[in-house]
């Protein structure tokens, strides 16, 4: 499950907030999601494969 560690910045692929850049800041083992902070305060879960490694 580990694809991405606390603290990497992600973009999401995914259908809810496509294309935005977050940070991973909790992973929940059991349910296999990403919790991924975008901005200061929207915050939302995500499973690996609506999550991409963000290069600039």
């Amino acid at each position: 499950m580990q694809e991405f560690q606390i603290g990497d910045t992600v973009q999401v692929t995914g259908a809810v907030m496509t294309g935005n850049v977050g940070t991973v800041v909790s992973i929940d083992e059991k349910g296999g999601r990403y919790l991924v902070r975008v901005g200061g305060v929207t915050q939302n879960y995500f499973t690996g494969d609506e999550l991409t490694i963000f290069r600039s």
